[in-house]
């Protein structure tokens, strides 16, 4: 009991809420393809679901110590993110070999950005260095979510990319026109 005599509860069920959404999101979302790749310390999937309102890909990285992070994205988007990841590759060619001691880094490290919008949700792409090397975070945002972010390191965008395609080729880029909606909200329960 609290202070007072008064019995409080807890004013926020916020995460009780998001976890049942995630519940019966996941249980109307049917898996049509994962692939997994392995990339420095860090794995990532890419999942390929198909929902009531049409088909979608879900990027997961884990990192070594177990921490989580995902990204949405409907099959046109993740279109144009291979395409994006051909002109990042691209660039990445362009560039010397990495320097940890570079102290002349542009724009908090920023080496090259894009970003793709679509209805609701916003994809940014910024390839970055730091003293520990080059990597590209992709990040979404929609307007009631909070942000979440993925960090692939530089040597593995072409492979991303590849993978991309092939899945891409395999189930298709075209949505329903509301599949955006659709895709499952993301919160609080990234941050593991």
């Amino acid at each position: 009991m609290a202070e007072g005599g008064f019995n409080t509860q807890p004013r926020n069920n916020y995460p009780d809420r998001i976890q049942q959404s995630q519940q019966s999101a996941s249980a109307d979302e049917e898996e049509l393809a994962t692939k997994t790749l392995h990339i420095q310390s860090k794995r990532f999937y890419l999942d390929v679901k198909q929902n009531r309102r049409g088909r979608f890909i879900k990027i997961a990285e884990v990192t070594a110590g177990g921490r989580k992070s995902r990204i949405l994205m409907s099959m046109n988007v993740a279109s144009e993110l291979r395409d994006h990841l051909e002109a990042f590759n691209e660039h990445i060619h362009t560039l010397g070999e990495h320097n940890p001691n570079n102290q002349q880094l542009p724009d908090e490290g920023r080496l090259r950005s894009a970003l793709i919008t679509r209805d609701d949700r916003k994809y940014y792409l910024d390839l970055k260095e730091n003293e520990r090397g080059r990597f590209l975070r992709i990040s979404m945002v929609g307007i009631n979510s909070p942000r979440t972010q993925i960090a692939l390191p530089a040597q593995g965008v072409n492979e991303l990319r590849d993978t991309l395609s092939s899945l891409i080729e395999e189930f298709g880029n075209e949505d329903d026109k509301d599949s955006i909606e659709s895709l499952p909200a993301i919160g609080k329960s990234n941050k593991q």
